[in-house]
């Protein structure tokens, strides 16, 4: 993008069907060029409801929470200014900002934050929350009681789908046809599984974004996505792996960004079943495996290798104390033979039965690659690995379902900022992540943390489930995931968030040339002029 120019934005909004099939909330007559920012990643806009997608309408700035994660991975005021908690710490009062509107001109208020939090926590998403009621407390605050004292809250909050939005984002089935919120960024349209188009909102508290229309697009293929930047077709591309650096560095006009995040490629094992309900075939795996290895060789030396959950350089939540496993196939073997595997033919053997094993994974984040080279590793101490690659939903579905063996997962261990994250993991009833792991004391240590306000008494908890994970090892940490973003070399300001719930790209700049890439909007998407009203008026930028 070659700087920016500055197209008015004009006057009423309306909503419909389109001609090529685009729900639309918002239309505009504008002048015949804007400034227009498309971002392009590998997924898939198929849902309007932030309940659903509200991550998608989080990282454009379109909704926002009361709460939101600041850059070192901590908690700091969004739409609410601050909070207090009771004596008991089993009420808390959130203060709303004065001067905020949603993108349909209507103030933000006690009633409307409390409608939209109580369909948040009715919802399957945050039903697990202790959270026994929202109601209004004031003027400008909000109550949020618990059935428990419950620490994490605020980290909880910032959540995508605690995100605020206005009355008229639902129709009268009180279905979300136009997510409708307080962002600097508001919905206009969107092609379901294709892209979402938003708009600058003019009358956002804060400075109005140099982008006048962001683009979100799904395109799956790296390479498309690469090319696809490369032409110009997009802005950014997002969500590369390390082996595209070089590319980018190639190109002239664009470049990547890099930068840790709280995110982590992992083993989760069965832990229920043969042969990993063994704790000592577990502790091989991780001793058969060259995590430096496969950072150099096959991430292009991006990672780096993961001891535990939490990154140190990303998070103070990190047990910096933790062993790691080091590459030692002797030891391996040895654990092996100890769990009653001992050589055989093709594999090991116990009882007359191979140790044969399938292991799972995904098309994302480089898990076939790194799957393979894990499959390799094991190969040398006596595992035969049958390694399916299958899509992201199947594999969540069969392994909720049904015995299997180990799967190549990643996920964010952060993605709200508190190590309460670690509940969906490890915790033997109220965890999400599918490895059956059950132990009293990481559980009694989880519920003993949620209840805790100091800092470092929770912190202590917290250090210790590390530990006892990294002991029994029912998910095996193998490399932390660097974020690669490529992006136009004019663009200015990107400041990347660790914890990747938000691209703020209201914070970006452009080249001072004045030579933005510019969209003859006239041509770019078609309204049908009779839909009713349904966001407000946009005055001129």
């Amino acid at each position: 993008m070659k700087g920016a120019t500055a197209g008015l934005i004009g006057l009423a909004g309306c909503s419909g069907t389109s001609q090529d099939g685009e729900r639309t909330s918002s239309s505009s007559e504008q002048t015949e060029r804007e400034t227009t920012f498309r971002v392009g990643t590998p997924w898939n806009p198929d849902s309007l409801d932030p309940l659903v997608k509200g991550w998608m309408f989080r990282k454009l700035n379109v909704i926002e929470p009361l709460v939101i994660a600041d850059y070192n991975a901590s908690v700091k005021p969004g739409l609410a200014s601050g909070w207090t908690t009771s004596d008991d710490n089993l009420t808390w009062k959130f203060t709303l900002r004065e001067g905020v509107s949603f993108h349909d001109g209507t103030p933000l208020t006690v009633d409307a934050v409390v409608a939209s939090l109580r369909r948040s926590f009715e919802s399957d998403s945050l039903a697990s929350l202790p959270v026994e009621s929202v109601s209004g407390g004031g003027e400008r605050v909000v109550e949020i009681g618990t059935s428990t004292p419950f620490a994490p809250l605020p980290a909880h909050l910032t959540r995508a789908p605690t995100s605020i939005i206005a009355e008229s984002s639902y129709d009268d089935d009180g279905n979300v046809t136009a997510p409708v919120g307080t962002g600097p960024f508001q919905f206009d349209s969107w092609k379901p599984g294709e892209r979402i188009t938003t708009v600058s909102n003019p009358s956002y508290r804060g400075r109005t974004p140099a982008i006048d229309t962001l683009v979100y697009e799904s395109v799956p293929d790296d390479q498309t996505r690469l090319l696809k930047l490369e032409n110009a077709e997009l802005e950014m591309a997002r969500a590369f792996s390390g082996s595209a650096i070089s590319a980018l560095n190639d190109r002239p006009n664009v470049e990547p960004v890099t930068y840790a995040v709280p995110r982590s490629r992992y083993l989760v094992y069965d832990t229920t079943s043969s042969p990993f309900d063994d704790r000592n075939v577990r502790r091989a795996v991780m001793h058969a495996i060259d995590q430096e290895q496969i950072v150099e060789s096959v991430l292009n030396g991006l990672g780096p290798a993961a001891v535990g959950p939490f990154p140190p350089e990303v998070t103070d939540w990190a047990n910096t104390d933790l062993e790691p496993y080091p590459y030692d196939p002797q030891t391996a073997r040895q654990l092996l033979t100890d769990a009653g595997w001992v050589p055989g033919g093709d594999a090991r053997e116990k009882d007359g039965e191979p140790l044969e094993i399938d292991l799972w994974t995904y098309d994302a984040r480089a898990l076939p690659i790194v799957s393979e080279a894990v499959q390799a590793q094991l190969s040398q101490i006596g595992f035969d690995v049958s390694l399916r690659v299958m899509d992201y939903g199947t594999i969540e579905e069969r392994a909720n379902s049904e015995a299997f063996d180990l799967v190549m997962w990643s996920n964010s261990l952060l993605w709200y900022p508190d190590p309460d994250r670690l509940t969906d993991f490890v915790h033997s009833e109220d965890a999400t992540m599918f490895s059956g792991y059950a132990n009293d004391r990481v559980d009694e240590l989880l519920a003993e943390a949620r209840e805790i306000t100091d800092t470092a008494e929770r912190k202590r908890r917290y250090d210790e489930v590390q530990s006892i994970v990294q002991r029994d090892v029912p998910i095996g940490w193998l490399t932390n995931v660097t974020n690669v973003v490529g992006v136009d070399t004019d663009v200015t300001g990107y400041k990347p968030l660790p914890t990747e719930t938000c691209y703020h790209l209201e914070n970006i700049e452009f080249g001072a040339d004045g030579n933005a890439r510019a969209t003859d909007t006239a041509n770019a998407r078609h309204r049908s002029p009779d839909i009713p009203l349904q966001n407000g008026p946009r005055s001129g930028k």
